[in-house]
């Protein structure tokens, strides 16, 4: 493992790598495969340099963890080999009681195929979660060009609408979230229609309850996106939240 990349990395240099961020309970890395399995395709993808095999990380990370109660692991892949962190994860009962407040990121998002990859690059995320937070909100939103819904600095984001759940559909050019797909799992599991589909910015007023997700906080739900408010409570979201504990009971 690598504590440090020198000055010659591209990681250094141009800022190319790719990252996972991965919940630790117990000592178990939830969704372990499922993150490297992305991880592996995004360097495949981009063309990234790295040496290591998936099963040879895999051992590596299983031995790193071994004796973490409840952490956030940092996984990063760049030409020079690999580095582990660990840090808390910030969510707090409160934050769930309470519900987050979405903010409008000031950058509107094009076409790139960078944006379906997690990458070292992370300038846009960084800079659009601090604008929110010195905002007063809680988290960033993102709207392409055309207006359309994509995800948020951090997250991905749902919204329901009687007995229904919509998010943005993965071509328009946001990350394939691990926990997006599991609630995407879930609902299906379950019979409830989820439709992933483009959403406008004009329409988003429509819908009933907005929740976040992503591989630390889970489900989050949303009071608001700016002046649009939402429900603080709905009988979807609570089944899709029973669900996701029932399977960390297995871990």
């Amino acid at each position: 493992m690598k504590n440090s990349a020198s000055f010659k990395s591209d990681l250094t240099k141009f800022g190319i790598g790719v990252f996972e961020t991965i919940k630790i309970c117990r000592g178990n890395a939830i969704f372990l495969d499922k993150h490297l399995d992305r991880m592996y395709n995004s360097i495949k993808e981009l063309n990234i340099s790295f040496a290591v095999s998936k099963d040879i990380l895999k051992k590596e990370i299983i031995n790193y963890i071994n004796d973490i109660e409840y952490k956030a692991l940092r996984v990063t892949a760049f030409d020079e080999g690999y580095n582990f962190s660990l840090r808390d994860i910030p969510y707090i009962d409160e934050d769930y009681e309470r519900g987050y407040n979405l903010k409008i990121s000031p950058i509107r998002r094009g076409k790139s195929l960078i944006y379906k990859h997690k990458t070292s690059n992370y300038f846009e995320n960084i800079y659009s979660k601090k604008y929110a937070l010195n905002k007063g909100y809680d988290e960033a939103l993102f709207v392409n060009l055309d207006n359309k819904v994509l995800e948020g600095s951090m997250t991905n984001i749902f919204f329901i609408k009687g007995e229904k759940v919509y998010t943005p559909r993965c071509d328009l050019y946001i990350l394939s979230g691990i926990m997006r797909n599991e609630v995407i799992c879930i609902l299906n599991k379950l019979g409830i229609t989820v439709l992933e589909k483009e959403i406008d910015l004009g329409e988003i007023d429509k819908f009933e309850f907005c929740f976040i997700t992503n591989s630390l906080i889970d489900l989050m739900k949303v009071n608001s996106i700016e002046y649009i408010n939402y429900k603080k409570e709905n009988e979807l979201f609570n089944l899709i939240d029973l669900q996701l504990k029932e399977m960390y009971n297995g871990y």
